[in-house]
């Protein structure tokens, strides 16, 4: 893989992670709010997850590789692939989802 490819899927992973957090960017009043609410964790453990498994049988990335791009420990990242099941096959079909969610 060249350096400019990996640049640019870290590139647009870095982009991915941001949407995760885009309600925290335009609610930040309300995020202190909603710190306590299973269901945003769980929403977003279901998204770091099926990045996961996206990143693992798309490109030859290890565990912890994933856990620096996601910016999570390496363990979680192993413990969300075996709690979440794998319902994505391409980082664009998770983007689409992310974008047509409507609010959490």
């Amino acid at each position: 893989m060249t350096t400019k490819k990996h640049n640019k899927r870290k590139a647009q992973l870095t982009k991915y992670i941001e949407q995760l957090d885009e309600f925290n960017w335009h609610h930040p009043t309300q995020v202190s709010d909603m710190a306590d609410s299973q269901f945003e964790r769980d929403q977003t453990n279901y998204y770091l997850a099926q990045l996961s498994h996206v990143l693992i049988n798309n490109y030859p990335v290890s565990y912890n590789s994933i856990g620096q791009m996601l910016n999570i420990d390496p363990k979680k990242v192993k413990r969300l692939m075996t709690v979440y099941s794998h319902d994505f096959t391409s980082i664009k079909q998770v983007e689409e989802s992310l974008l047509n969610r409507g609010e959490w």
